[in-house]
């Protein structure tokens, strides 16, 4: 088990992670960073609040979902055996009580852009849960084969609690064609799926998951989040 950053700080290491952009056109890209966010590193952690969300994006809606996201600089091969791929991760909604997680939640991310697929494992400050995506991605995904699936274990005692760090793995093991979601130990969510990704990178973000309507973003809703992440392993 390998260590990805020690987050000694007192910034966010930009060899190690950098803020995941999407094409706009020949001279223009989206950011995920949304203006209000705060960032602390310290203690071995990497902080994020956002008192109330401000960034959105009316028309595109995997534009319009992430608040603010952070990948690795480094990819992580697939092809050789399976792989763990681990943190502790805290959140506190703001502004919400945490019910809904489309609301806004913390995300550790294990994706592949190239491909367009994404295992998360997410949490409010009340519960975790397991995202498997196939994004949109205009060139690359298909409408018709774009997919988000968001899982919850209700009885798998997941224990999670406002504020408080707990342990997240995804599991990936290309041959096998199978991917593991663990909160806590507990397993919240597994999936057979073809064609896995060869390479992935991680990442930390703050995400909203409500959907577009009549041409305008429905994630501002006076809310907002505040997560933190430390020990990012890869096994």
């Amino acid at each position: 088990m390998t260590g990805y950053d020690d987050f000694t700080g007192p910034a966010v290491d930009p060899e190690r992670w950098q803020f995941l952009e999407v094409p706009l056109g020949p001279d223009e890209t989206w950011r995920y960073a949304d203006p209000a966010a705060e960032v602390t590193v310290s203690g071995g952690a990497v902080a994020v609040r956002i008192p109330e969300f401000t960034l959105a994006n009316p028309a595109v809606q995997i534009l319009d979902n992430p608040k603010f996201l952070m990948v690795s600089t480094a990819e992580f091969d697939l092809t050789a055996g399976p792989r763990t791929f681990g943190v502790r991760m805290a959140a506190t909604n703001l502004g919400t009580d945490g019910a809904d997680y489309r609301d806004g939640f913390a995300a550790f991310n294990v994706l592949d852009m190239a491909t367009a697929q994404v295992f998360d494992a997410i949490a409010t400050g009340r519960h975790a849960y397991a995202i498997h995506e196939r994004l949109f991605v205009p060139g690359v995904v298909d409408p018709a084969d774009a997919f988000t699936h968001v899982a919850h274990a209700p009885l798998a005692g997941e224990a999670v609690k406002a504020g408080e760090f707990q342990h997240y793995a995804v599991t990936v093991d290309r041959a096998a064609e199978r991917v593991e979601w663990r909160a806590g130990g507990a397993l919240v969510y597994t999936v057979r799926a073809a064609a896995l990704p060869e390479r992935v990178r991680i990442g930390f973000g703050i995400i909203t998951l409500h959907p577009l309507a009549d041409g305008r973003s429905t994630s501002l809703r006076g809310q907002g989040l505040a997560a933190a992440w430390r020990d990012f392993t890869v096994d």
